[in-house]
């Protein structure tokens, strides 16, 4: 296992799970494609990380999420809206032990007998999680609605309420510097 200071979710990060070190210190172990990456920083500082190497900023990405979702508890967050990166948190983040997905690696998720829940990476690996499925499907869900919203926004294919006006024309009023809209009727 790779153990690094820093680290940036790409494309091939499926997971962020926590660990404790042996000084007792929050540390992030991060499913990248087959192999485990162990991080100096805690899960949310991975996220909060990425998100800024990205051009945002969490509180930013939450309020994002909750502009096109509603004024939700949890909201799942885009840490790169180019790259497709849709991420949710298990729990609430102020909790050591949420883990984080990536919407695009999950495969499938069933119950488990023990009120677990068993989440199925698309690349066969597995994880066990302490959540029910009614919960963690509207996590999925809202992680999976805020990816769309945000392509169809950024791909310019969201309403345009402005669409419907009629035409006009600026015109510049140099005696006085400032403009006036002449709709010509």
């Amino acid at each position: 296992m790779n153990v690094v200071d820093e680290y940036v979710i790409n494309v091939n990060t499926s997971a962020i799970l926590n660990e404790y070190d042996e000084a007792g210190a929050l540390c992030a172990l991060v499913l990248e494609g087959n192999k485990i990456v162990k991080v100096k920083m805690s899960p949310l500082s991975v996220i909060e990380r990425s998100i800024e190497y990205y051009g945002n900023g969490l509180q930013g990405a939450i309020k994002g999420a909750r502009n096109a979702l509603g004024n939700i508890s949890m909201p799942p967050v885009m840490i790169c809206g180019k790259l497709g990166i849709y991420w949710f948190p298990s729990k609430s983040i102020t909790h050591d032990d949420c883990v984080w997905f990536s919407i695009d690696h999950i495969e499938d998720y069933y119950s488990l007998s023990n009120k677990g829940l068993k989440v199925i990476f698309r690349d066969g690996t597995d994880i066990t999680i302490d959540s029910n499925y009614s919960r963690f499907d509207n996590k999925v869900n809202r992680a999976r609605k805020l990816q769309y919203i945000m392509e169809n926004r950024t791909n310019g294919k969201q309403r345009n309420p402005y669409s419907q006006m009629k035409n006009f024309m600026i015109v510049r009023d140099p005696a006085r510097k400032h403009y006036s809209v002449d709709s010509g009727e």
